[in-house]
Order: structure tokens, then C-alpha cells, then sequence
């Protein structure tokens, strides 16, 4: 492929930012010109810059979008994707959700915004088939949106191969059917279940449509939008939702700085946003996530706390009495019972991973002083453990002392030399406070990393976050870089 104008690109890429959401900077300005020159030969055009330039010279028609669209857009996703985002609706959400519309006219809505081929949507759907036993006598619309016509078209016909399955639990084949060799196809009832629809984010409003909705699914279709569409669009999400209505994203794609009018809620490792819930005077609004969530992984406790605090009874389980023990202390905080787990876990102060528990426990709650204290008791006690010395970082980051968390971040890489998150996260540090020439070196310590694994790849405790998509995260925080 011949070399193109840089500014040609620019401005083609500033172009499919107006029309799509999709973000383009400069490390990526190569990957859209490969793409635009196969476009450019199925059109019968051999010059890309002519080509580029008719494209921009008027609006779009539908099959110049649907063409766009199915080049740029990636359709990386398969069934119960991030299985901890799908316990946390199936375990948390939805029971309580359920539990009250039965008293009052048992209907649900929930939009899967950027649902590709369908396989988020028709999850969903099974999941409910399975939580809703008299499933004929409600009113459920479940919405699949994306801006790809041609992925819809997939979605619609609901035929997916084996590696749409990839790391399924047996029971999901239950609601497919095979046919022919290595396809399956989902069984009607579920199918009629979910209602699909072109719908171009950048571009919507609001709409009758998509509003009044009890959740929506919206992860790892931000990370290609440029940050104002990416405000825009939690902008449009915090419309389309009820009061109190849960909007499930990646962990990575929103600056939880510039969030308004959401509570940002942790379960488990899956990062939850809930509208119209007012924040205590203690909380601070959480800074962007710098890591998939693989923070502090104590024994078998869950993952570093999501900065801003979820009540002890937040969670739609009922909350049972239990014993002291680590393993029932992790119980109560894996729902969203952080003050119970927390009273557990320090049943035994002198052990360091009950300690990294309730100081995890206390975050979540916003109490930032009383989780330092306990996260810094646990490393009196275990000085080498890398995960308590980053959970120890994100905690003090939450206080406002970034010179002390990239000392704590410093502490936990000097231990584990490997460690891929605490690099990506000391790197966003480093960003955020205009230390440019380190933010390059911590990323680039991650992007080497990142080789070790498959582009499909999920990471480790990464909340469903593939090696190829934190790739792309951090070369156009990259790219923004080389801009400042």
C-alpha cells in the first residue's frame, strides 16, 4: 500500500468521528487507511485520496454507511462475555428488579447498546428466561442496538459458530440447536425475545425508543470513541435510563471524574453505574479505573475496589447472617455486603489478607481514612505483596496523594517486575500529571507485556478486557500524548 498524506487521513478520521463516534488518532491513521483501501478497490476506485474525497464531499448514503461501518467497526464478542458482569445481573441486579416489578406490573426493559452480532443481547435474554419462571406473563423488551447493519443482519438470524462459545459453561448449548456442521442456532423463545435495531450512537438524541430503560449493557464499544463522544454518550444513557436504572461499561472507558448524576458500584470485579443515587459527603467521584480491575488479589479475595462506595445493602440478595472466616467474609463482600464483610474479615486483625479484605471492604464504602489505615496494617504485617501495595496506591490516589500512590505503584512493580496492570496504571498517573516521557515508558512496559498474550486473549482479572482491546486503550493514550 502506497504512503497517503497525513492530512488527508486526518481529515477522513475526523470525518468518521462526526458520522460514526469512532475514534481515529494518529497511531491508528495507518490501520484506517488499510481498511479505507480495501473499501476503495471493492468500489472500483484504485486512488484512496479521490476516494476519500468523495466520501466527504456529501452525506453518507445508507450503503456507504453500512460499508463504513462493517470496515471500522470490530466485532470482537461472544457468549456471557465477562462472566462477572453477567453474575452481577443475574445475582444482584435482576432479582431485586424482578422482585419489584412483581408488585407493580412486571415489565422490564433493557438495551444492549453496541451488540454487535447479538450474542450480549440473546445472553441477557437467556438469563432471564431463566430467572423468570412465568416468563409469558411479563412485559419484557430487550433491545439489541449497533451502528453495524451488517452485524445486525447476523444477530437476526441467530446462527453462530464454535467460537462464539469459546469459554461457555455446557448448560448455555441447552437453548441451541445445531445445524450443520459446527453451527448452532438459538431457539426461538429466546430469540422473539430480543428486538434489533440499527443505531448509530454519535448520532441519537433520545428516542421513545430507547428510553425508560431499567438497564443498559454498554462494554468495549466506548474505547474507540473519541472522549467528548464518549460523554456525550453516558449523556444520552443517563436520559434513556429510569431513576435508579443500572448502566453496566467496561472498566476502562469512562472518566469517572466527569460522571454526573451516576454512583459507580463494585461487585465482584464488575463495575456497575447506577442513575439518580446521591453521593455521601465522604465519597470522592473516582478517578478513570487505571487498571481492568486487577488490583489488589489477596489469596482468593476479590479484585481492588471500584473507588466510589456501594452500601452494605445495596445488594438485591438478602443479606444472611454468617459466621467469621475469610472465605464468609469474601462471601458478604462478593454482595455488596461491605460493611458485614468488612466487621468478618477483621474477626482476625492479625492476619494481613483479612486486613488487604477490609480495607478493600471500607473504599467501597468511601471511607478512603479507615481503608489506608487497615491496607497499611496489612503491609506492616506482609511488606512483599504487590497486589496490597497496589490496592494501597489506588487508595491513596482516592485521597488526593498522587506522589505517595506512585510510590505504593513503584513499591508493587520493584516486586513484581511483571506486573502488567500497575505499569498501565502508573502510566495513567504519570498522564494525568503531565509527566509525558514516564507515562510513555510505563506504557510502553505494558504494550511489551500485552505480546505475551493472544489479542483475543482475556486477561487476568481483567473483568472481560481482551489483551488486543487494552492495546488499543493505551496506544491512543499513546497518540494523545505525541499531541500534547
Amino acid at each position: 500500500m502506497a504512503e497517503h498524506p497525513h492530512q488527508a487521513l486526518r481529515s477522513f478520521a475526523a470525518f468518521v468521528g462526526r458520522n460514526t463516534g469512532l475514534h481515529f488518532p494518529e497511531a491508528r491513521l495507518r490501520d484506517l487507511a488499510q481498511k479505507m483501501t480495501t473499501l476503495a478497490r471493492e468500489a472500483g476506485c484504485e486512488d484512496l485520496d479521490h476516494y476519500l474525497s468523495q466520501l466527504m464531499a456529501a452525506p453518507l448514503s445508507r450503503q456507504q454507511m453500512k460499508s463504513l461501518c462493517g470496515a471500522l467497526t470490530i466485532g470482537e464478542t461472544y457468549f456471557l462475555r465477562d462472566p462477572k458482569s453477567y453474575r452481577v445481573l443475574e445475582r444482584h441486579i435482576l432479582p431485586g428488579l424482578i422482585a419489584a416489578r412483581r408488585r407493580g406490573g412486571k415489565t422490564l426493559k433493557i438495551w444492549s447498546a453496541g451488540c454487535s452480532t447479538g450474542e450480549e443481547p440473546y445472553s441477557i435474554a437467556i438469563i432471564l428466561s431463566r430467572l423468570l419462571h412465568d416468563l409469558p406473563e411479563w412485559n419484557v423488551t430487550l433491545l439489541g442496538t449497533d451502528i453495524n447493519e451488517e452485524a445486525l443482519e447476523r444477530a437476526q438470524r441467530g446462527v453462530y459458530g464454535k467460537w462464539s462459545f469459546r469459554n461457555a459453561p455446557q448448560w448455555l448449548m441447552e437453548y441451541f440447536t445445531p445445524v450443520g456442521e459446527g453451527h448452532f442456532e438459538i431457539v426461538p423463545r429466546i430469540r422473539s425475545m430480543v428486538h434489533f435495531s440499527q443505531l448509530n450512537l454519535a448520532e441519537d438524541r433520545g428516542s421513545a425508543f430507547t428510553s425508560g430503560a431499567d438497564i443498559i449493557f454498554c462494554r468495549n464499544v466506548m474505547l474507540y470513541f473519541h472522549p467528548e463522544q464518549i460523554e456525550t454518550t453516558v449523556g444520552l444513557f443517563h436520559a434513556a435510563l429510569k431513576p435508579g436504572g443500572w448502566l453496566f461499561v467496561g472498566p476502562t472507558e469512562v472518566d469517572h471524574q466527569k460522571l454526573r448524576g451516576f454512583s459507580c458500584h463494585h461487585y465482584d470485579g464488575a463495575l456497575v453505574l447506577r442513575k439518580g443515587e446521591p453521593r455521601r459527603k465522604a465519597q470522592r467521584p473516582s478517578a478513570p479505573v487505571p487498571a481492568p480491575a486487577a488490583a489488589a488479589r489477596v489469596a482468593a479475595a476479590p479484585p481492588a475496589p471500584a473507588p466510589a462506595g456501594l452500601s452494605a445493602g445495596a445488594s438485591s440478595l438478602p443479606a444472611e447472617p454468617v459466621p467469621g472466616g475469610i472465605e464468609q467474609a469474601q462471601d458478604a463482600y462478593r454482595a455488596g455486603q461491605y460493611q458485614e464483610a468488612a466487621r468478618l474479615a477483621l474477626l482476625a486483625p492479625h492476619l494481613p489478607e483479612h486486613l488487604a479484605l477490609a480495607a478493600r471492604c471500607y473504599a467501597n464504602l468511601g471511607r478512603y481514612q479507615e481503608a489506608r489505615e487497615h491496607c497499611e496494617k496489612a503491609l506492616l504485617l506482609e511488606r512483599l505483596d504487590a497486589h496490597t501495595h497496589y490496592l494501597h496506591s489506588m487508595i491513596l490516589e482516592q485521597m488526593g496523594d498522587g506522589a505517595a500512590a506512585e510510590a505504593a505503584l513503584k513499591r508493587a512493580l520493584y516486586l513484581d517486575h511483571d506486573y502488567l496492570l500497575a505499569y498501565f496504571a502508573l502510566g495513567n498517573l504519570c498522564r494525568k500529571r503531565g509527566e509525558l516521557r514516564e507515562a510513555e515508558q510505563s506504557f510502553a512496559n505494558a504494550l511489551r507485556l500485552l505480546q505475551r498474550y493472544d489479542p483475543a486473549e482475556v486477561l487476568p482479572d481483567a473483568e472481560g478486557i481482551t489483551a488486543g482491546l487494552l492495546t488499543q486503550l493505551i496506544k491512543g493514550m499513546n497518540a494523545g500524548l505525541n499531541r500534547r
